[in-house]
């Protein structure tokens, strides 16, 4: 048996008594501030269940700057209140200490929270692949006027110069190596639309491919 799936079954053991463990704490604080029975198993897994989901979204390869940031602090979050709540109702039943009212009322404040982040974290999610939908079919249609253009070239070739415009300048702050932040604050468009410029400029021809 190779190292690599000694390292991945002790991974899973240890996650696996760590997850019940934690489990069975937090169920048991749930039970011990009246949350019914048959409802109790839930609060551990909003709780651990939440964690592991954002802690994936944030270590994911292809997830966005922005979204990253917000699932790594919520997985911080949910990450306190596990141990929190773990080490809390362990104290407490050890020394047959019945939870104060304040310890039920924070309680009743995970389920909500968690609701709530969760949903800002998929809307996050869905926002970014409609962004990315977006800026393809900027490319597209930006690759696809370049092209154009550069097709009918030749009938243009006695006309006057033009006037320097956006596209002239958008032309210059890119090759000067200009980010889209930079592009999009010095043509007052948005992001998306300056990345969409910058990805047309590197795949368009060069004049003297164009020449050739």
């Amino acid at each position: 048996m190779s190292a690599r799936y000694v390292t991945a079954a002790g991974l899973a053991v240890v996650l696996a008594a760590a997850a019940v463990l934690s489990f069975d704490a937090l169920r048991g604080l749930a039970l011990a501030v009246a949350i019914p029975s048959h409802l109790a198993w839930l609060l551990p897994l909003a709780v651990d269940a939440g964690a592991a989901v954002s802690c994936a979204v944030w270590l994911g390869v292809r997830t966005a700057p922005e979204v990253a940031r917000f699932a790594g602090r919520m997985t911080w979050c949910l990450l306190a209140v596990t141990v929190g709540g773990n080490a809390a109702q362990l104290g407490m039943h050890a020394h047959t200490i019945a939870p104060p009212w304040w310890v039920a009322v924070l309680v009743g404040t995970i389920p909500p929270a968690v609701a709530g982040a969760t949903v800002h974290l998929l809307v996050l999610l869905v926002r970014r692949d409609q962004a990315a939908d977006v800026d393809d079919e900027l490319r597209v249609d930006e690759v696809g006027a370049v092209l154009e253009v550069d097709d009918r070239i030749d009938w243009w070739t006695d006309a006057p110069p033009a006037p320097a415009g956006p596209v002239d300048r958008a032309a210059e702050l890119i090759a000067e190596g200009a980010g889209r932040r930079r592009l999009a604050r010095e043509l007052g468009i948005p992001e998306h639309r300056a990345r969409a410029l910058i990805a047309a400029h590197r795949d368009a021809p060069t004049e003297a491919g164009v020449a050739a």
